[in-house]
């Protein structure tokens, strides 16, 4: 067997019941130059149990953490012991097909410039639909206005050059755990390449109760609209180092603002439906206005001159968004 090209990373909470597949069909992949760490949350014995047969394999290991990270925290876990050319991350819940790695490589091979390759993405369970995510190529800003509108989960799912994680640095983490930082860290990677799609449903996504995200359904509205204002202070985060001009930085900024208060049918809005009332609308820009205000990041507005932003941002403190 030659040299691992691809390292897998698999973080697991309360996954027993379905690990053991997610895990067994990476061992069925054609392509086998591959390497697994296993990273178990918060000394989950009964998914560690359902873990330990693979380890048979050479080419998986497991690590179980003493404390629970939450999902951002054994993610970054993770991304931080290192990767070969390619980290591949793994949802304990999803499978793929046996040829996902080999069609991934080829077409990663042949794209030199891509960040991340991908596939389409068949649901099963309790939804049936295919999710399809767009490439996206052009220079840098491009790329990332391309992103902003369309906030594609997809290209997570695929292979991940080593380079574009190396320059986007660890997930963001919030007091929301995190829920939206997955499509800031996208963003980031953007920064470095293209993202290519490879139009096959071979990444089978399992639609169940459990679903990280179904977390939010459970939460008071003002909890949720809260941290969709993350999303903002995230985007933001990831797109105003690329901008070279004071007109950039306003074009995008107001391209993010849009994406995150208004809403079109034709957008995927995952986790908060903005009700489109210009009253409602206009309050919520200026909660994300307190967020940024909040995390301390105003400078992420740069030398733009925004006097009513700045006078509202300025008279904020970190209390006044906490204590919401």
């Amino acid at each position: 067997m030659s040299e691992p090209r691809i390292t897998v990373g698999v973080p697991v909470y309360k996954g027993a019941a379905q690990i053991a597949d997610a895990l067994s069909c990476l061992q069925q992949q054609s392509f086998r130059d591959f390497e697994v760490i296993i990273s178990v949350d918060g000394a989950d014995e009964e998914s560690a149990t359902a873990c330990r047969p693979f380890l048979a394999d050479s080419r998986f290991r497991m690590i179980v953490q003493p404390k629970r990270l939450d999902w951002f925290g054994n993610m970054n876990w993770i991304l931080q012991q290192g990767s070969r050319e390619f980290f591949c991350y793994r949802q304990h819940d999803d499978t793929t097909s046996p040829d996902f790695f080999r069609r991934l490589i080829d077409t990663a091979d042949s794209q030199p410039n891509a960040a991340a390759v991908y596939a389409d993405c068949q649901w099963t369970g309790t939804r049936t639909d295919i999710e399809i995510a767009h490439t996206i190529q052009g220079a840098p800003l491009l790329r990332l206005a391309q992103y902003v509108e369309q906030l594609p989960a997809a290209p997570v799912r695929g292979l991940i050059r080593r380079e574009a994680i190396a320059q986007a640095g660890p997930i963001r983490h919030d007091e929301f755990r995190g829920l939206t930082q997955i499509f800031c860290w996208l963003a980031k990677l953007l920064r470095w390449g293209d993202f290519i799609r490879t139009p096959f449903p071979i990444y089978y996504r399992l639609d169940h109760p459990d679903n990280f995200y179904k977390s939010w359904h459970g939460w008071p509205q003002e909890k949720i609209r809260a941290a969709w204002t993350t999303l903002f202070t995230g985007l933001m985060d990831a797109v105003m180092p690329v901008c070279r001009t004071p007109e950039e930085r306003a074009f995008m900024m107001h391209l993010i603002l849009d994406r995150v208060a208004v809403f079109r049918p034709d957008r995927l809005m995952y986790l908060y439906k903005p009700p489109n009332d210009p009253e409602a609308c206009g309050a919520l820009i200026g909660e994300c206005f307190e967020r940024l205000a909040y995390e301390r990041q105003n400078n992420l507005l740069g030398s733009w001159r925004f006097p009513e932003i700045e006078t509202f941002a300025g008279g904020l403190t970190a209390g006044s968004y906490g204590s919401r």
